[in-house]
């Protein structure tokens, strides 16, 4: 369930996402057998329901880790995801460090936290009940980073006991700032504040990087849990990518050749 993430951040190395946005599970299968360390479901943004992500979390194949973003940070929708049988939670807009506790709370059963009990698909329908109690614990949690308070804060957030990881969402942090792109001072200099806390802390940073600006820029600070982008955004890119080389092939058939004609 938890699949390699875990080892890897423990490990200190770089574990390459994907967001996963398309409610169906075929996306799931392809983007896990391509190789990825973890996907994130998103669940905040895209048009996912409970009954739509118990679907795709089955179709997750080898050792890739299934991390699920939830709409806020509400206990609610934590325990619903969990008992589906996430490894993980992303808690997006986590400002301080009440958030990030709450946050941890949520993942973790009484008397440490206040997860209700019915891990469901989680606990393999009952066959494994007592063996997913004990692993319960090593539930992945996740904050994310994406306001000028989260930065302000970011030594307390990462002080809480439960924190797994952070993640910078450059877009919201952006607009944070005034700013349109992670590319302009203001949030540059915040993306590397963060950089610096997580090596002051030991908690493994992480950032979407949509081209390989971003990803070099994330690398070279040292981040380790990089999305490399989403299901939609790869099937643009590729789309884009296949029609425009046709484009291409087909005006260089018509170039004249050397007897004046179009081939």
């Amino acid at each position: 369930m938890f699949g390699k993430l875990p080892g890897l951040l423990k490990e200190r190395k770089v574990a390459f996402g994907s967001w996963v946005t398309i409610a169906n599970p075929e996306v799931v299968e392809m983007l896990s057998l391509s190789g990825f360390d973890w996907l994130l479901f998103d669940m905040e943004h895209a048009p996912l329901d409970y009954q739509t992500l118990e679907h795709m979390l089955m179709a997750v194949r080898g050792d890739a880790t299934p991390l699920v973003r939830v709409p806020f940070n509400n206990p609610v929708y934590v325990k619903r995801v969990l008992d589906l049988g996430a490894a993980g939670i992303l808690f997006p807009l986590i400002n301080d460090k009440e958030e990030a506790k709450l946050a941890v709370k949520s993942t973790r059963y009484p008397p440490e936290g206040i997860r209700g009990v019915g891990p469901r698909r989680a606990a393999s329908y009952g066959l494994k009940t007592e063996e997913y109690y004990s692993l319960a614990e090593s539930v992945m949690v996740v904050v994310q980073i994406e306001t000028r308070d989260a930065v302000k804060n970011i030594h307390e957030i990462l002080s809480v006991e439960g924190v797994s990881a952070f993640f910078i969402g450059p877009n919201d942090l952006s607009f944070s700032y005034g700013c349109r792109s992670w590319r302009e001072e203001p949030v540059k200099r915040a993306i590397e504040g963060l950089a610096a806390a997580s090596e002051d802390t030991g908690v493994p940073g992480g950032m979407y990087c949509s081209d390989d600006e971003s990803l070099k820029f994330a690398l070279q600070l040292g981040f380790k849990l990089i999305a490399l982008g989403s299901d939609y955004r790869f099937l643009m890119w590729g789309i884009r990518d296949r029609l425009r080389r046709a484009q291409a092939l087909l005006e260089g058939s018509r170039a004249p050749n050397s007897t004046g004609q179009t081939s």
